[in-house]
């Protein structure tokens, strides 16, 4: 009898954090996640736009899927990082939320490329990385 009420204690317990997990893209009949019209995203970061406000000046909108909400940036113009950031999505976990960066770069070389990620809190190290080259 004990037997019986383990098992569907870890059967309960198994579908409830099979639950938890996000759908995989085209399974049972849900779409992948959008594309911005630029093509940047991957398995963290969606419908990402980036706007050339001023000579030095951007903004960077878009959907996270990071632990926290916790967005992670930097800015290089290949040989210095110009900006190492983060900024704080509406949404954490699982969730997608909206963030949006407003970057002032100070001089720099060209071609300047935004780095996108999600910091692993045990380890610092990077995880989702996406590039994304700065008009």
């Amino acid at each position: 009898m004990k037997k019986n009420v383990f098992r569907a204690w870890l059967i309960v317990c198994w579908l409830g954090c099979v639950s938890a997990l996000p759908p995989a893209a085209g399974a049972a009949g849900i779409p992948p996640a959008p594309r911005s019209q630029q093509g940047y995203g991957n398995d963290a970061f969606r419908n990402i736009t980036v706007s050339k406000t001023d000579a030095r000046q951007y903004v960077v909108k878009g959907e996270a899927r990071v632990f926290e909400g916790n967005v992670r940036y930097v800015v290089t113009d290949g040989a210095t990082t110009l900006i190492n950031s983060f900024v704080t999505a509406s949404r954490g976990g699982l969730a997608w939320g909206s963030y949006e960066l407003n970057l002032n770069l100070p001089g720099s070389k060209q071609p300047l490329t935004l780095i996108l990620f999600e910091e692993i809190a045990q380890t610092g190290a990077r995880r989702h990385e996406l590039k994304i080259p700065l008009p």
